[in-house]
């Protein structure tokens, strides 16, 4: 008669997914899992034993902690995908400007970025040729940014949640070509930052700079709105359901191994 010991449990387990799914380590060869499970410390193992005869050897093992009922889901990865992306803007209530509409918003078109990186979300521009007595006033005027992706690494894709809109505000008085002191900022809550899905990527926008909306003879009146955006990439499901399949068949193959040694 012989007494098997189960398979090692969440430590192993979460060093391999670890390993697999973010490749943050070297790939580990067999005899160093061996050496790790047989070296686990004993109050992180969960284990069952069974006794069989000579002749049949079968084990099973069940984990009963509530650590193993809880397991942590396997996180997603920073990613750096190619983006082609246009943006567009439309003004809000205009009640809110006294003197009529000066400004226009200068929009993105089909352009690309690698991310992480900081990106011109398109401009506002004061109208040409004011006279000096000319003067409007916005006061939480509201304004919305539109932003929508055509391509991820080069292809339209299939699973695509833009466009995305962010709300913002004006506030401030443009004065003939010469004056303006209007600042533009926009609703970007850091607990709940405009995240979008393309594909198996998440992309968020992690910044939105205000702006200090310049007069026409500075820069033309041209006026650049700045931000970051980041992505992840999401793990595959079937990549996920291979290695869960390799390292189950991985721990059988150990316990029948360990079982004719037994013997």
């Amino acid at each position: 008669m012989h007494t098997i010991q189960g398979w090692a449990g969440l430590r192993l387990a979460g060093m391999a997914l670890a390993l697999g799914f973010l490749g943050l380590g070297p790939v580990v060869s067999a005899d160093e899992i061996d050496t790790a499970a047989d070296t686990t410390v004993a109050d992180d193992l969960i284990s069952t034993t069974s006794v069989v005869d000579d002749s049949v050897v079968e084990t099973t093992s069940a984990p009963t902690s509530p650590a193993a009922e809880t397991a942590a889901p396997v996180q997603a990865a920073p990613a750096n995908p190619l983006l082609r992306f246009s943006t567009s803007g439309t003004f809000g209530d205009t009640s809110t400007i006294s003197g009529g509409n000066l400004l226009n918003f200068n929009g993105i078109i089909q352009q690309t970025v690698r991310t992480p990186s900081n990106v011109s979300f398109g401009e506002f521009q004061v109208l040409p040729d004011l006279g000096a007595n000319v003067s409007t006033t916005y006061e939480d005027t509201p304004f919305t940014l539109a932003m929508t992706v055509g391509e991820v690494n080069g292809q339209v894709p299939n699973l695509n949640q833009t466009p995305i809109f962010i709300e913002g505000l004006l506030n401030g008085t443009v004065t003939g070509e010469t004056q303006s002191n209007v600042t533009a900022t926009f609703n970007l809550d850091p607990e709940n930052l405009p995240t979008f899905q393309v594909d198996d990527f998440i992309v968020t926008i992690t910044k939105l700079d205000p702006v200090d909306i310049a007069p026409f003879t500075t820069n033309g009146g041209r006026t650049s709105i700045q931000g970051r955006i980041e992505a992840v990439q999401i793990p595959e499901p079937a990549s996920i359901a291979v290695f869960l399949v390799a390292l189950a068949g991985g721990l059988g193959l150990r316990r029948r191994a360990l079982a004719r040694k037994d013997a």
